[in-house]
């Protein structure tokens, strides 16, 4: 009688989340997982250094752009990253400067410590490196001049300045609201762009005074001051979410480099993952 071969012991079973994630992703080899690895080496890449999206956390840049922290409420801008220079992902590390913030761009960028409790502000740069910016009667003025407002503003745009909160405070109808403008003033005093000493007034070098378009409603550079360029993560050029409110701020999407990244990154991950997926199957096929 031959020898009696010992059965093969079972192999253990997977928990069920593991064995979902094997039926997205396919077996988990050495393959496979550098595969996994590369495809998000790609995104954070493009993510942190190329094009990224934000929700709008606040009514700050009302009405230009809605704000509400609720999933899908508020609206979401698409992020040039590449424009201003490439930055190491999840740091304020800028690998290359190229492009200057201009003003009235709608930015994306890093508040300074201790200045909101949002880890990324949406505003538009009004104040460049080395000008005199002063908030008064509704206006801003630069070196002496006033500024014609853009087309991209909206109509009766109005910069309020400390004393229009003041008074604000002192007309109010009733002392309920009169006490809110009150708080208002003293939790978010209005200083930069504001007072009439130069520390408050002269925008540093490498430094932006950025602005909310809803200026009553906006905790902004009028109050935390001066934001530093490589705190700058990228400049909206549009609006994807809600559908009926796409738009386009730049004419960046109707460029043939815009056109390039909006359509061909995605295609290169799709790419990828099908030449994945066919490679999986050639190896799976037997040999005729």
């Amino acid at each position: 009688m031959a020898d009696a071969v010992p059965p093969t012991a079972a192999a253990p079973e997977h928990p069920w989340l593991v064995r979902f994630l094997m039926a997205l992703t396919g077996p988990w080899n050495r393959e496979s997982v550098l595969s996994l690895v590369k495809l998000v080496v790609l995104i954070l890449f493009i993510k942190g250094c190329i094009i990224d999206q934000y929700s709008i956390p606040s009514g700050s840049m009302e009405p230009t752009l809605h704000g509400d922290e609720r999933f899908l409420r508020g609206d979401r801008v698409l992020v040039n990253k590449w424009l201003y220079g490439p930055r190491i992902p999840f740091t304020t590390i800028r690998l290359w400067d190229w492009a200057e913030p201009k003003r009235w761009d709608i930015v994306v960028f890093k508040p300074v410590k201790g200045a909101s409790n949002h880890p990324i502000l949406i505003k538009r740069v009004v104040g460049l490196p080395g000008e005199r910016v002063r908030i008064a009667g509704g206006g801003i003025e630069v070196n002496g001049e006033r500024l014609e407002f853009p087309a991209s503003l909206p109509p009766g745009q109005y910069y309020c300045n400390d004393l229009d909160i003041l008074q604000r405070a002192l007309t109010a109808p009733t002392p309920q609201e009169r006490r809110y403008w009150e708080a208002v003033r003293e939790q978010y005093p209005l200083r930069y762009g504001v007072r009439e000493e130069d520390q408050y007034l002269v925008v540093p070098k490498d430094h932006y005074l950025m602005l909310g378009d809803n200026s009553l409603e906006s905790v902004d550079s009028r109050v935390f001051g001066w934001v530093p360029r490589h705190h700058v993560y990228g400049r909206a050029f549009g609006m994807w979410w809600p559908w009926p409110r796409r738009q386009d701020f730049t004419g960046f999407s109707h460029t043939w480099w815009g056109k390039l990244l909006l359509y061909g990154i995605p295609a290169l991950l799709l790419a990828a993952e099908v030449r994945q997926y066919l490679r999986q199957r050639r190896r799976q096929t037997p040999a005729g």
